[in-house]
């Protein structure tokens, strides 16, 4: 919180315990892409701008994610909002399906016990920033025929990538410290933007349920657009500690509205948790 009136950006047990005493709330945060989509009916069906260069046009406002939930001190009283208010609860109404990436057995132990701690060990909980492939789709999308700037306004902060579409390679110097959002480079198959993300830190988790990755990790964006939309795929590749490569699909849909600010986030929830129940932070 910045003062005691702010909003939380992550979600506080203590809080949360007290005020499912008075009104009990049953909001499972999930997804708002269909609710997205039924901000631009027909979209996939329009023509596909493109840019100057021939390439289509990514730019533009494409998703907003909502978090995992706020509340807000009024008084001496919790007041509920993001994704457990009743105004924002049908936003989150449609199930991912995900499928879960598949490891290795020696690393089942070590991801079930992130998993049963989640609430101590998920970094995004604690202001961390979530990472690709965590992060999810871009939210913003600014593109030159040179590189795309994919902005993000997370319940962590605001996040940015820079894609250089340039035709250079990835940094080979061996003193570049992996980040969590890597090191991006872009290129055109056809229609499609292919993004390869290396040197990512291991900080970070692949998503929810302590769904850890290690150093190897490597990540391939593609992104088509189709209409009004854009038909997103991200695959995490990790030979250390998964079976075989972890693929996810999302359609995203033009926006009218601007992209607002994150507000900071500020971790004061750590050591006064009250109840470790499991939640999802699906982006």
């Amino acid at each position: 919180m910045v003062a005691e009136l702010a909003i939380h950006r992550t979600l506080t047990r203590a809080m949360l315990a007290a005020l499912t005493l008075a009104a009990p709330i049953a909001v499972r945060a999930q997804t708002n892409y269909a609710a997205e989509a039924a901000k631009n009916p027909g979209a996939a069906s329009r023509p596909t701008p493109r840019m100057a260069d021939g390439h289509p046009d990514l730019n533009g406002v494409w998703h907003h994610f909502f978090g995992i939930g706020t509340i807000q001190k009024v008084g001496e009283s919790f007041v509920v909002g993001g994704a457990f208010s009743p105004k924002s609860a049908e936003l989150y109404t449609t199930p991912l399906r995900d499928a879960k990436p598949e490891y290795k057995p020696e690393y089942a132990a070590k991801m079930k016990a992130l998993n049963e701690n989640q609430v101590k060990e998920d970094p995004t909980l604690h202001c961390m920033p979530p990472g690709v492939p965590r992060l999810g789709p871009p939210h913003q999308i600014v593109q030159t025929a040179k590189q795309a700037i994919f902005l993000y306004a997370d319940n962590t902060g605001n996040q940015w990538r820079v894609i250089s579409l340039d035709g250079r390679a990835h940094s080979t110097d061996p003193e570049t410290a992996a980040t969590y959002n890597g090191d991006s480079i872009g290129r055109w198959e056809g229609d499609t933007l292919v993004v390869d993300v290396t040197r990512l830190t291991d900080e970070t988790w692949l998503g929810d349920n302590g769904l850890l990755h290690s150093r190897r990790l490597h990540v391939t964006e593609r992104l088509r657009r189709v209409g009004d939309t854009i038909q997103y795929e991200v695959t995490a590749d990790d030979p250390e500690v998964l079976q075989k490569p972890w693929t996810l699909s999302r359609t995203l849909t033009l926006q009218p509205d601007a992209l607002e600010e994150a507000a900071p986030c500020v971790d004061k929830d750590a050591g006064h948790y009250v109840s470790f129940e499991h939640h999802d932070n699906t982006r």
